[in-house]
This record gives structure tokens, C-alpha cells and sequence, in this order.
């Protein structure tokens, strides 16, 4: 059945529940980066809940156990209750959305001063299902111990282990939470990353035309799923769609969490309608709107097509001397296209790997971009090798070399 949260305020004898904003109360059904029961809560604890006791309570937590907090110990005692989850239901105010702020102000820092740590919401993964990380951090009676859940399907086991580690962390300290827009001066926490997100840490991708305002993408796409040359199907969408469909438009490989690297002359449209929007990047800027190809419209056939031509940079590339070794790249132009691909995540291309510093090199020529079978006539331009290192070969130059020995 699972574990049913509120957010409840205990000096103002408030509270917010999710089923009043639209979702279920389960914390895996409204603990996401931007919904409006946690952007609530931010805006609360950045206003009028400053300095308060305020904590996420579940249904299942222990009515006569005061081991799991101090917080939850003296919070009791004070009310004269035997559990804050009846408590925030029976006898706080419950606020309606159309009484709090639900906007997203841009609210960024959340500081914990008991602790000297500090959360920086734009460097948690901006995964399309991340989890939102302050509300499990001031949650309490969620029994890790006891083989409960979040109902959150975490896909990766070391960041599970961090999400049951960091559950409930900060609710003794509570009170000392500051949420603020812009980093505080002269002070010299430590970053606390939570990283919490049930895909993984892997980076995510997207393929987007800024021309068409199309875009598509699969499942999970990770840049190792376009490098690899023999068999990605989006790799040969890309491709085809250049020749024909989306040829002489702006098209971009765009990471989830890139905040920035598009930003050249031809793109100030595309920057203003980001900016306007309230967006944080042109990822999620695209998935709200811009249509999304279907597979379809697409055509993932291999027709053959070796020579990639950029006519601004007078350099063509011939997928058959990729690398110049006789051996088997990955595949050049999502890497050429990239935007955000920084080489510090799994699935990523490595920062350590040869031809880094051509990542992204093609973005801001993507218009000149021309495919075909054959060599174009009479078109004299110099040969470019970039020698991406191939799929296989992309957790050697992380240092993974290991991992793979272990499995």
C-alpha cells in the first residue's frame, strides 16, 4: 500500500497535503523538483515558515517511539499528541494552493546553518523525474530499517543507499533552514549534493531543432547509446533526418542539466523565449515546447550515408577513416552536436578520452551541415579526423577498468 506523507508546520499548526494539490501522497506521487506542493514549501520556508519547525510526517510513523528524533520527541511532548501525521490532519489549518505561493521564484540555496551545509537545487540532477531533496530531508517516520519505502522505483543502489542515509537528516535542525534565491555572503559552508533520482546519475540527452521546434528522444538516452557506430538506432534517425527533413536547421545533442553552450549569436531567439519562460536550460525548455518526433516520422535504416560535410569549417569527415587507426570510432557527429556532455558522469563521453575538446565543436556551424553517400563534386575541402574514442573503450579512459572485471 505503501507510505502516505503531509508537510506539517508545528508552531503555526499548519500543514499542506498533496491530495490537495493534485497528487497522490505517496512521496514518490509529488517529491519532484517543480511541483507545486514542493515549490510551496520553499516559498513558505523562504517567507512566512522561516525559523519554523517544519517537517514531511508519514502515516507510519511509530506513535509511541521517540528514539528516531529529538525533534520528534519535544514536538510531541509540547502538543500533548501521540503522532504528528494525525496531528497535521485533525488539527492544523490545511492550506489550499490558492493560499500559498506555488510560483517558481528561482529559488536556488536551501542552507542548513546548525549544520554548515548548504544544497545548490541547479547542481542536483535535473533529471526529468529527480526528487526534489529537501523534503526528504526533513522527513520523518519513514523506517528504513524496517525494509520500509518511499515507493520510489531507484534504479541505482548506491543512490538508494544515500537517499535511506539522508532521509530524515535535518530534522533536528530544522529551525536553522534558510531558502534563498541568490548564495549567501561570507559564508563558508560545505555543499551537501543529495543527488537523489530513480534513473540513476547517468546524464540524458535529447536531439532537438530549434528551426522546426522538433525534438526527439528514447528511453534513457545516453550519449554511449548515440557514440556507439554499429547499431544506434538514434544515431541513424540523426543522420537521415539530416539529409532530408531537417537539413539547414539548427540542431543541437542537448543534455539534461546544461544550463548554458547554446548561446551564439543565431540562438538569441531561442535564448529570449528560455529566459521569458523561466526555464533553466534548453532541455527542459524543449520538452514543454517543442513537438516531439515520433518513431514514426523518423527512419533509423542504415542507407549507407559515410560522408558528413560542414561547409562553414570547409572540413568533411569520412565515416570510414573514423579513427585514422583502420578502427572503430564512436560515432562523430552526436559528439560534434553536444551540448553539456562533460565527461564526469557514467554513460558519458570521457573526459580523458581523445578527441575531447572536439565535443560541441559543430554546434554553432549545425546550418552548414550537409550528408551524402558519395563524395560531393568538386568540393575541395580538407579531411577531419576527430579520432572519438569507440564505445568500448569509454570506461578505460574513465578508469573503470575494474567494474567490468567485477561483474
Amino acid at each position: 500500500m505503501g507510505i502516505y506523507y503531509q508537510i506539517v508546520n508545528v508552531d503555526k499548526k499548519e500543514a499542506l497535503s498533496p491530495h490537495d494539490f493534485d497528487h497522490g501522497a505517496k512521496m514518490a506521487e509529488w517529491c519532484y523538483h517543480e511541483t507545486a506542493i514542493v515549490l510551496a514549501l520553499h516559498n513558505l520556508l523562504a517567507g512566512r515558515w522561516k525559523g519554523d519547525r517544519v517537517y514531511v510526517v508519514s502515516d507510519d510513523l511509530a506513535e509511541v517511539d521517540d528514539s528516531y528524533s529529538r525533534a520528534l520527541a519535544e514536538a510531541r511532548k509540547e502538543l500533548g499528541v501521540r503522532g504528528l501525521y494525525s496531528f497535521a490532519s485533525k488539527q492544523c489549518k490545511a492550506l489550499q494552493p490558492d493560499e500559498v505561493d506555488t510560483a517558481d521564484h528561482g529559488l536556488r540555496y536551501i542552507y542548513n546553518h546548525d549544520l554548515e551545509v548548504f544544497v545548490d537545487l541547479q547542481h542536483c540532477p535535473a533529471n526529468r523525474d529527480d526528487i526534489a531533496p529537501l523534503p526528504l530531508l526533513i522527513s520523518i517516520g519513514h523506517d528504513c530499517a524496517g525494509g520500509g519505502n518511499f515507493d520510489f522505483e531507484v534504479n541505482d543502489e548506491d543512490v538508494a543507499e544515500a537517499m535511506e542515509e539522508a532521509m530524515g537528516s535535518w530534522v533536528d535542525s530544522v529551525r536553522s533552514i534558510e531558502v534563498r534565491k541568490e548564495p549567501l555572503q561570507d559564508v563558508d559552508y560545505e555543499e551537501f549534493t543529495p543527488n537523489f533520482s530513480e534513473m540513476g546519475l547517468e546524464r540524458l540527452y535529447l536531439l532537438a531543432n530549434v528551426d522546426k521546434r522538433e525534438y526527439f528522444d528514447t528511453y534513457m538516452l545516453t550519449m554511449r547509446d548515440l557514440g556507439d557506430i554499429h547499431r544506434s538506432d538514434t544515431s541513424l534517425d540523426l543522420m537521415n533526418l539530416l539529409t532530408k527533413r531537417w537539413k539547414g536547421d539548427r540542431v543541437y545533442v542537448v543534455a539534461i542539466d546544461a544550463q548554458s553552450g547554446w548561446e551564439f549569436p543565431s540562438n538569441d531567439d531561442v535564448c529570449d523565449a528560455i529566459a521569458q519562460g523561466g526555464y533553466k536550460g534548453l532541455y527542459p525548455y524543449v520538452c514543454e515546447q517543442y513537438a516531439s518526433l515520433e518513431a514514426n516520422e523518423r527512419d533509423s535504416s542504415d542507407h549507407g550515408l559515410r560522408y558528413i560535410y560542414n561547409h562553414a569549417l570547409k572540413v568533411y569527415i569520412d565515416l570510414e577513416h573514423c579513427p585514422s587507426d583502420g578502427g572503430t570510432a564512436a560515432m562523430p557527429l552526436p559528439l560534434l552536436l553536444a551540448i553539456g556532455n562533460l565527461g564526469d558522469s557514467l554513460e558519458d563521453y570521457p573526459a580523458a578520452g581523445d578527441g575531447f575538446e572536439h565535443l560541441g565543436a559543430w554546434c554553432e556551424t549545425a546550418r552548414s551541415i550537409e550528408l551524402s553517400k558519395e563524395p560531393l563534386p568538386g568540393v575541395d575541402y580538407a579531411e577531419f579526423r576527430p579520432d572519438f574514442l569507440p564505445v568500448d573503450k569509454w570506461d578505460d579512459a574513465m578508469g573503470n577498468e575494474d567494474d567490468e572485471d567485477d561483474e
